[in-house]
């Protein structure tokens, strides 16, 4: 931790960092906000039947008839089970849920490293993290503000940061006492509840765990090396087991729609090239965006590990080098595990399967930069010291603060069409149940627009959407007609 000379420097430092986190977390308090007209759409009105039955054996039936994905229905299903504005809640709930995770993980990661990062530097790492993921997500909308995407693509990323917060606490505290037997069988069923939620965040999973026990048997020295395997191993069986769950669901065949899936060099192939090119559009496409993940990590670091702090050690120093080449290489096969389950059964991820892969690209370019700003902090010459690089850097970080803010003033201006679709969709949902208490049960209401590639009701009453909100709705059937 930087402990600076110069009183003014370091309280500038610190206001950067405030200032970084604020603007951050300012843009994240719109995404929540905007979540609150949140309504019903496409799959969400099937959740019905979720809490009209016998809960197992709605998870019994949708996962045989339905979807391989067992976690998500249960989330869903506890959603619809609160009430059906729960979904003007969910958006707000994960994003709180995922700083708060992540700031954890940051937290006990930092610890487990010996250094204990402050609580300035984490708050803002997480708002950054959480802030640049959700600015370049594909598709925010499915992503947030529809629950069955949220529910499947989202919400196993906001759970994963506290498996590996536990995991790592759970190694560092076994330094002093035995870790407690009932950790064990809590962080599988933990793993495998998180892995359910979809295949792209299991592949995700089984891969870190996978290198976390690498890295553990190979180079870890600590006196704790039994535990954090058995620890790691429990918690990796959890993730296969889930991956194996899904793997032989019935629900399957449905999905793929007879289709054959591709052979096993072609799939790896396609893979490792669908990843390859999602990377480069992400950087064609989104510039800015990438331009400014990599430079406010790069800033921080570079300020915290400049002179007067300790220097780095050889040893840290070769760590670091190494790690520059293989966070990238890390998180291109991340990427290509999360492409892997669509590339078996869509070809190319849709937008929403994309999203697990775009969290990787941003934590795999904020941690390459940050490690680069530590070692070019290392770099101590006379010409260094002279034109104040740290000064610079601090000027730099809160001047480039001040660049989420581009993206409230974007999203504010989302506000008025959200909250008038909100109003429109309360309005035909209140004449939905007018229409239904004077005994009528073959409605006709009115039509909305799709909405970021989320499927409305449609014209016929016979389309699967149509059906989910005819029981959700307890009428015989359903039309949607853009004139009524």
């Amino acid at each position: 931790m930087s402990n600076s000379t110069s009183k003014s420097t370091f309280n500038f430092f610190s206001f950067s960092l405030w200032l970084t986190a604020a603007f951050s977390g300012f843009v994240l308090a719109i995404y929540a906000y905007l979540g609150t007209f949140s309504r019903h759409l496409a799959d969400d009105y099937c959740a019905v039947d979720f809490i009209k039955k016998n809960f197992f054996n709605a998870l019994w039936v949708n996962y045989t008839n339905v979807s391989d994905r067992f976690s998500n229905f249960m989330l869903i299903s506890l959603s619809e089970f609160l009430g059906a504005r729960s979904v003007a809640v969910l958006p707000a709930l994960m994003i709180i849920l995922w700083v708060i995770g992540i700031a954890w993980l940051l937290y006990e990661a930092s610890r487990f490293n010996g250094q204990a990062w402050n609580r300035p530097i984490i708050l803002t790492l997480t708002l950054l993290l959480v802030f640049f993921s959700l600015l370049q997500a594909p598709n925010r909308f499915q992503i947030l503000y529809w629950r069955s995407s949220m529910a499947t693509h989202f919400a196993p990323l906001v759970l994963m940061p506290y498996l590996a917060s536990s995991i790592l606490r759970s190694i560092f505290t076994a330094e002093k006492k035995p870790t407690d037997h009932w950790v064990y069988p809590l962080l599988f069923l933990t793993s495998f509840l998180i892995g359910g939620f979809s295949e792209p965040t299991a592949l995700v999973m089984v891969s870190l765990l996978s290198l976390g026990i690498f890295s553990t048997w190979f180079w870890m020295k600590r006196i704790t090396r039994g535990a954090a395997l058995t620890l790691l191993s429990v918690s990796f069986a959890g993730a296969v087991l889930a991956l194996m769950v899904m793997a032989v669901s019935p629900a399957n065949s449905f999905r793929l729609d007879n289709a054959v899936p591709p052979t096993i060099p072609v799939l790896f192939s396609r893979a490792f090239r669908y990843g390859f090119e999602f990377i480069f559009n992400s950087f064609r496409t989104l510039p800015l965006p990438t331009f400014f993940t990599a430079l406010m990590p790069f800033l921080i670091f570079y300020h915290l590990y400049s002179p007067p702090t300790l220097e780095l050690t050889a040893a840290k120093r070769k760590q670091t080098q190494l790690m520059l080449a293989v966070v990238p290489v890390l998180s291109y096969l991340l990427i290509v595990a999360s492409f892997l389950p669509s590339v078996y059964g869509q070809s190319f991820p849709v937008e929403r399967a994309r999203f697990a892969g775009q969290v990787c690209l941003v934590a795999g370019l904020m941690i390459e930069t940050s490690m680069l700003g530590s070692l070019f902090a290392q770099y101590r010459s006379q010409i260094v010291s002279a034109l104040k690089f740290k000064l610079v850097s601090v000027i730099l970080l809160a001047v480039t603060a001040l660049y989420p803010l581009r993206a409230m003033w974007i999203t504010l201006g989302d506000i008025p069409e959200y909250r008038d679709r909100a109003k429109a969709w309360d309005m035909r949902e209140a004449q939905i149940y007018e229409a239904r208490e004077q005994g009528k049960t073959k409605l006709i209401i009115i039509q909305f627009d799709g909405l970021e590639g989320v499927k409305e009701l449609d014209v016929n009453a016979n389309h699967w959407v149509n059906r989910c909100a005819a029981k959700y709705y307890k009428v015989d059937s359903i039309r949607a007609i853009t004139d009524k």
